[in-house]
């Protein structure tokens, strides 16, 4: 009698876990359409909070991923494996895992900057890029921006009605680069998390139910992951990028982090979206999903 051997789809809709590069990586599976895949920021927070996102999921097959150490993903306990390239590497074996020859790429925030360096690495492999409030610098722009920012939130209803909110993050903010006391990726969030929206009412709803990680956080923080400076290599980049920022976002702002990303991709396209901060898919998400879905049309890509 011989057994039948059931192979299991690896996008079928719903769990996985892929073993590549000698870790576990977790994904969920939703939509139809070409293949997405789309990662966790890196540095702590998992992939949920990010998912589902519905207008992406009727235009692509959409794989939501945690990377190392996020999540229900598995990484190992060794800092050195939490450089960029790590990063780089899983999304390539996550790829190949799946049998792509080649897929779309989504991330936001630091998720963003590992989806511009995968393709300044790899554009070979891509269909095209979508980069959300994506870091690509943290040079001396990016700092003047984000104190100007900063600076002018204190004369914003919220905070001028709550200033002990404002002075309690921006001295936690201050200190960061001195203060070698460890912080909790929930303590910082607590403390900083209004910051993040045009509306920082939003926050404590937002992150009430976040997923963090720190051991993967002090692990990031130590490769220096996201401080790579991609601008002067983002011209490698030969697919379709769509880049979509908050106008408020302040600490991947449009100056310094989205309009560069622009200059620097030849053919890229940029959305701004108004009166939003770093999370325009929960702060605005009207106009954040009409912009994708006019690159969507631009692409070709068909509804489901």
């Amino acid at each position: 009698m011989t057994t039948k051997i059931t192979i299991p789809n690896r996008l079928a809709e719903g769990e996985h876990f892929a073993e590549v590069n000698d870790i576990i990586i977790h994904y969920y599976v939703a939509g139809n359409g070409p293949v997405l895949l789309l990662p966790s920021p890196g540095w702590g927070p998992s992939v949920n909070y990010i998912m589902p996102l519905p207008l992406f999921e009727q235009y692509f097959t959409m794989v939501y991923f945690d990377t190392r150490h996020s999540g229900r993903s598995t990484g190992p306990e060794d800092s050195t494996q939490y450089a960029l390239d790590n990063f780089i590497a899983d999304i390539d074996a996550l790829r190949i895992y799946l049998g792509q020859s080649k897929v779309y790429i989504a991330g936001h925030s630091g998720g963003g900057h590992q989806v511009l360096e995968y393709g300044i690495q790899h554009s070979e492999n891509l269909s095209g890029i979508i980069a959300i409030d994506a870091i690509a610098a943290t040079d001396e722009l990016r700092a003047e921006e984000m104190m100007k920012r900063i600076m002018k939130k204190k004369t914003e209803p919220f905070y001028l009605e709550n200033p002990e909110y404002y002075e309690k993050a921006t001295a936690f903010m201050m200190g960061m680069g001195t203060d070698k006391t460890p912080r909790t990726l929930e303590e910082i969030i607590g403390t900083m998390g209004g910051f993040y929206f045009h509306d920082p009412s939003l926050a404590a709803k937002t992150f009430q139910n976040l997923d963090l990680n720190d051991t993967v956080f002090a692990y990031t923080n130590s490769n220096g992951f996201q401080g790579k400076n991609l601008l002067g290599d983002l011209h490698r980049i030969t697919v379709p990028v769509l880049i979509i920022v908050g106008d408020d976002d302040f600490i991947c702002d449009p100056v310094s982090q989205a309009a560069r990303i622009r200059a620097n991709i030849s053919g890229s396209k940029l959305a701004v979206i108004s009166n939003c901060g770093h999370m325009p898919w929960i702060e605005q998400p009207a106009e954040f999903y009409e912009q994708c879905e006019i690159w969507f049309s631009e692409q070709q890509l068909k509804k489901s």
